[in-house]
This record gives C-alpha cells, sequence and structure tokens, in this order.
C-alpha cells in the first residue's frame, strides 16, 4: 500500500509539472500581452515595464524562475492589480468557492445515492420513473438557465434569496442547488445502474439464498460494490465544484475563484492564469489520489501491487 501510494505522488508530481510547462509555453505564444489594452504612448514605456516585470529575459529564464517560484508557494504578482500578489488574491476569492463547493458536494453524494438506491429499488415503478425524470431534466437543462430562473422565482418573485452576492447564508442556496444539479442527476443515474447490475451478481443471490435480510443484503453486500464507480466519479466531481463554476459565480455574482479566472483570462493576466490553474491542477490531482487510495477501502476486492 505505502509503495503504491509513493508511486501515485510521484505520477501526481509529474502531471503537475506537465500541466505548468505546457500552460505556460500556451500563454508565451499567444499573441499579444497583459498590457495591450493600456495602449502605452511609446515603445520605452512599454519595454521599461517588460524589463520590470522580466518579460525581456530569454523564455527558458522565464520558466525556470517560474518553477523556482512555484516550489516556494509563489504565483507571482498580478499584472492587473498593482502590487498584489496572485496568492492573495487566490486566497480572498477561494473561500467562496470552497464554501458553495463543500455544500454542493454533500447536497450531491447525499442526495444523489439516495435517490439511486430508491429508484434502483424500485425499477419500473412510479418512484423509479419520476426521479429518472428529474435526473433526466438535471442534467439536460444547462446551469445559466437554472440560475436564472432559481433567481426570477426565488429572488425576483418571491424575495425568499438575495440576487446578488453572498453576504448573507440565503445567498449561498442558489449557487450550491445549482452547481450540483448536473452532478447529482449523473450520480443518481450512475448509482441506479450500478446497483442493479450488482443485484444480478451470484455472490447477491448466495447471500439471499443464505436467508439474510434484504436491508443487510443491500447495505453490506450490494451497495458497497456499487459505490465504487460513484466514487471514481465523485473524485473529480469535487475538485471541480469546489474550485468554482465560471458561469454560475458570474450569474450570481460570488467573487469566487471560477470569477477570477474568467477576469484573467479577458485581461491576459498571465501570473494569475498560471496560478489559477495551477491552483486546480494541484487540488484534483490530491482529490484523484484521495479516490484512488479509498478503493480498496470500499472494496476489499482490489489489492494494490
Amino acid at each position: 500500500m505505502a509503495k503504491y501510494i509513493i508511486k501515485r505522488i510521484l505520477y501526481s508530481i509529474l502531471t503537475i509539472w506537465c500541466i505548468i510547462t505546457i500552460t505556460f509555453f500556451l500563454m508565451k505564444i499567444i499573441p499579444g500581452d497583459p498590457f495591450a489594452a493600456e495602449k502605452l504612448p511609446n515603445a520605452a514605456v512599454k519595454a521599461a515595464i517588460s524589463k520590470q516585470y522580466g518579460f525581456d529575459q530569454p523564455l527558458y529564464i522565464q520558466y525556470v524562475k517560474y518553477l523556482g517560484n512555484f516550489v516556494r508557494g509563489d504565483f507571482g504578482i498580478s499584472y492587473q492589480k498593482a502590487g498584489v500578489t496572485v496568492n492573495k488574491i487566490i486566497g480572498d476569492g477561494f473561500p467562496y468557492s470552497l464554501t458553495i463547493g463543500i455544500w454542493a458536494s454533500c447536497l450531491v453524494v447525499i442526495v444523489g445515492v439516495s435517490m439511486g438506491i430508491v429508484s434502483a429499488l424500485r425499477q419500473n415503478k412510479i418512484a423509479d420513473r419520476l426521479i429518472m425524470v428529474m435526473s433526466t431534466l438535471g442534467s439536460t437543462i444547462p446551469s445559466f438557465v437554472l440560475a436564472t430562473g432559481f433567481l426570477y422565482l426565488f429572488s425576483k418573485t418571491l424575495g425568499i434569496v438575495p440576487a446578488f452576492g453572498v453576504d448573507e447564508a440565503a445567498g449561498y442556496i442558489g449557487p450550491v442547488l445549482v452547481i450540483g444539479a448536473f452532478s447529482t442527476a449523473f450520480i443518481t443515474r450512475l448509482t441506479r445502474t450500478s446497483i442493479l447490475e450488482v443485484l444480478q451478481q451470484d455472490y447477491i443471490r448466495t447471500a439471499r439464498s443464505k436467508g439474510l435480510s434484504e436491508f443487510r443484503v443491500i447495505v453490506k453486500h450490494a451497495l458497497r460494490n456499487a459505490l465504487l464507480p460513484v466514487v471514481t466519479y465523485v473524485g473529480p466531481m469535487i475538485a471541480s465544484i469546489v474550485t468554482g463554476s465560471f458561469v454560475i459565480e458570474k450569474v450570481f455574482g460570488i467573487p469566487g475563484i471560477g470569477k477570477l479566472f474568467t477576469e484573467s483570462i479577458i485581461n491576459r493576466d498571465y501570473t494569475m492564469i498560471m496560478g489559477i490553474t495551477t491552483f486546480f491542477a494541484v487540488f484534483l490531482v490530491i482529490t484523484v489520489l484521495v479516490v484512488d487510495v479509498a478503493y480498496v477501502l470500499i472494496d476489499p476486492r482490489i489489492k494494490y501491487e
């Protein structure tokens, strides 16, 4: 087990390095620069700014310096927000995305798995068909449409939740529900399919033939094995939800990391783009690593070599 974890950590480090390298050079080969929109008066001023930010140095030197700064946990200074570090900007925006992501992930797992179980155990009955209709709607309606409909109904019409920002607790309700809608629908269908498949296995028939209660058969034998595909999806899902939805944060006026990333791309803020991309990559790799290790705890049939 320890050997496997070490190997996965090394692979994770390699993955992060590849992401950093690809993103860095892609940012450099894209035409333009972060100061193109400022209409600098003359070449001398532009040259001075380039020297100040190290743009006049060879590309490989810029790359080595960025890697060195990354190892120290320093993402540099934003090109568009003078004197403000990328670390501070991410630190200010990430708590909003983290709060929404945690609540949305809990909602997705609890509701999705529960509805999937009910749907599988009530196959082809009214409950199953109703849940399938709801999951189909949740997976097909675009998130920005759900967000707009939620704001119109619960903010403008009923006045229950604020229309902008998350200054009060009620402001988190809309983003949590909208961001979690698609994943909840997907996990519902995935759980249902997986349980129905597991219930057809020989060891389930053997457990029932031994006189075990249906509750014990489902919980101890079927559910534990059926959740493995769900866990596979949950890892990347959590990372994606926590790091924020670009469109949803924009619609609800949330100053989270998704909104920051959108603004950094528009402004060609290289250090911000690199910082958020790397931050997302590290978060995603860690969650996937945790999921891989959790496999053996969920399904004892899996043995790591």
